[in-house]
């Protein structure tokens, strides 16, 4: 299992598990999560999110994408079948999610921390929208999310800069709401969580949806446009050049790269 369920009390923890890796996602660990979130929402009255070993999530597994794309298939159908499914089961999850950060939230981890109800960082990790780096834009829900919690110039600056934000900066701008002592997050996390099992469940999913609801773009429309434009990216020789210094432990060179 890359991605662990358990009940304590009326929390259910979900572990991502792929600690040798950072957590990166593979296809599995999107389809386990979804589940383990959906799952939560009929068993527990809080799900905590977090990461096994020094990782919350690296974001997607690049390996095992690009081979995904080397058989034929394409970032915006992974994206549609793969990918928001998870997101979909965190923003619309019967009860209060919250993430715990104990380590970098990269790429579609940031995504899934940002589709969180609420978080919490360790001092010592960060996050960090890496698309760019890539030659990609946002997605998993980042492209949605982070505009509406730190405003547009400043999505725009992180998403553009594929810089590291960390703990302290995240919370000053919106994107935590705590950050724990060292180390410290899941147990403080958890802590929250059980004092929100005391309140009124229904009504706290019952407000994230107003809240999302009144906000100028739904997020089914965002997701689309999320993999409409990685759709297009996904075939371009920067996302190419990118895949390739990563595997050779690189700077991308993305002026090599044809219409960068």
């Amino acid at each position: 299992m890359q991605c662990g369920y358990e009940l304590v009390g009326e929390v259910a923890v979900v572990t991502l598990r792929r600690p040798a890796r950072y957590n990166a996602i593979t296809l599995t660990m999107a389809r386990e999560l979804t589940e383990a979130v959906q799952r939560a929402g009929q068993e527990a009255r809080v799900t905590v999110i977090t990461g096994e070993g020094r990782a919350f999530c690296a974001g997607a597994d690049l390996i095992e994408l690009t081979k995904e794309m080397e058989e034929g298939g394409d970032l915006e159908t992974i994206l549609h079948e793969h990918f928001h499914p998870m997101i979909d089961a965190l923003h619309g999850s019967a009860v209060p999610t919250l993430a715990a950060v104990n380590g970098p939230a990269a790429g579609a981890g940031m995504g899934i921390a940002l589709s969180c109800d609420l978080r919490v960082m360790d001092p010592g990790s960060y996050f960090m929208s890496a698309f760019i780096h890539l030659g990609l834009t946002p997605d998993s829900g980042t492209a949605w999310y982070l505009p509406q919690m730190v405003g547009l110039g400043r999505a725009i600056e992180i998403t553009m800069s594929g810089r590291k934000v960390g703990a302290e900066e995240s919370s000053d701008i919106g994107l935590c709401h705590r950050v724990s002592a060292e180390d410290g997050a899941l147990s403080e996390t958890m802590e929250w969580a059980k004092r929100l099992c005391d309140g009124p469940t229904s009504a706290y999913a019952a407000n994230r949806k107003l809240l999302y609801e009144t906000s100028a773009l739904a997020v089914a429309n965002g997701l689309a446009a999320e993999a409409t434009s990685q759709g297009l990216l996904g075939r371009s020789s920067l996302f190419l050049e990118g895949v390739s210094a990563f595997r050779e432990k690189r700077k991308a060179d993305f002026r090599s790269a044809t219409g960068a």
